[in-house]
């Protein structure tokens, strides 16, 4: 596994360096942080000690068809320009697609913005990922089928919102080939953003070791985002390390 965290200014990835992790996610929320990002004169460089992937900016009103073609789009592909600038290859982006509160017609809309924002990365030798927010596997099948070349971000903090019982062991059931990183954070549950707390691992009653490990059987081995405040990235860090090198050596075992 490759293990990283939230970059969101110049002096963070020196932290992250410091600590000894593998990469850092550039947070472009909004047309100020492109702008700091594309003055930064920073330029990823995949073999040197930290590289770099991207989270773009918030959607918007989900059910807003016009905000959706008027504005997030158009800010989506000023992201994947900044990216190309930066020589950043893989952006996770937010469109939700729960059939509980997006509008049938809205969500095939959703579609055809991802596929058209897909060509665009590719064009520009980005990645587009789509993370999951409070959708099952069944939401998101339909959705990876129709977009060729979209990846899945899985955030298991997301999984655990909305329901009751985590979604990450369906999305990784039913879409491991999919999945090309993922986010981790804890929490309590919760039925909205309010509850999305982004607690240290093991502070929350997400079950870590029961997701990591399905992760492990299917063989992923990519990156793992740790969505948290700076003070509790390193402690985090240790836990989940020590969960996979447990979950590893069990296995090991048979």
């Amino acid at each position: 596994m490759l293990y990283g965290s939230h970059v969101k200014s110049v002096d963070d990835i020196g932290y992250l360096v410091d600590l000894g992790l593998d990469f850092g996610e550039v947070i472009l929320r909004d047309n100020k942080t492109l702008i700091y990002w594309l003055n930064s004169g920073l330029i990823n460089q995949p073999g040197s000690n930290l590289f770099l992937i991207a989270h773009g900016p918030h959607e918007g009103p989900p059910n807003d068809p016009k905000n959706l073609w008027d504005h997030y789009f158009p800010a989506l592909r000023e992201t994947v320009d900044l990216c190309g600038e930066l020589a950043i290859h893989f952006l996770t982006v937010h469109l939700w697609l729960d059939p509980r509160f997006v509008r049938p017609n809205v969500a095939l809309e959703k579609i055809e913005v991802l596929k058209e924002l897909v060509q665009y990365g590719l064009d520009r030798n980005v990645l587009i990922s789509l993370e999951n927010l409070s959708e099952t596997a069944m939401d998101l099948k339909p959705v990876i089928a129709a977009v060729s070349g979209l990846a899945l971000t899985l955030d298991v903090g997301h999984g655990q919102l909305l329901t009751r019982t985590n979604t990450s062991i369906g999305l990784i059931d039913e879409l491991l080939s999919s999945i090309g990183h993922v986010h981790v954070h804890d929490n309590h549950g919760g039925v909205g953003v309010a509850d999305d707390l982004h607690l240290p691992v093991g502070d929350g009653i997400i079950d870590f070791s029961g997701i990591l490990e399905s992760l492990i059987k299917r063989r992923y081995n990519g990156t793992i985002t740790l969505e948290l405040e700076k003070k509790d990235i390193k402690s985090s860090w240790e836990r989940i390390r020590q969960m996979v090198n447990t979950i590893e050596t069990g296995l090991h075992q048979f």
